[in-house]
């Protein structure tokens, strides 16, 4: 994600501050929020499997935001983390009036999606 985007996400949202091994989200529980990592990297888990580890500007939690089902990964804070919190209104706002936003949403779902292709 580029700078103006994450400077846009950050000035719209909240933040929370993660300490390592803390866990961001559950797989299977229901999610109303996605986040924007600020600082710091997260693990990715489906099952206990690590799927992915992301930092700064990484997108997660997305899917839920977009079809109201449970998470479909558990999110682990790998160190010391800052997450902007993106709630639903704001997740439409920022899909609907900043189409780079939108592109980076897609991205981020597209690369799990070959990154998952090519595991199978």
């Amino acid at each position: 994600m580029d700078a103006s985007i994450l400077n846009m996400v950050q000035s719209i949202s909240s933040s929370r501050t993660y300490e390592p091994g803390e866990k961001v989200f559950i797989e299977g529980t229901p999610g109303s929020t996605m986040y924007v990592v600020l600082d710091g990297n997260i693990e990715i888990h489906v099952g206990n499997k690590p799927m992915e580890v992301a930092g700064r500007g990484a997108i997660i939690g997305e899917m839920s935001l977009i079809d109201s089902s449970t998470r479909s990964a558990t999110v682990v804070a790998k160190d010391f983390c800052v997450l902007a919190q993106v709630n639903r209104s704001q997740f439409l706002s920022l899909m609907e009036k900043t189409p780079r936003f939108a592109l980076s949403v897609m991205k981020t779902l597209v690369t799990r999606l070959r990154n998952v292709d090519a595991m199978v």
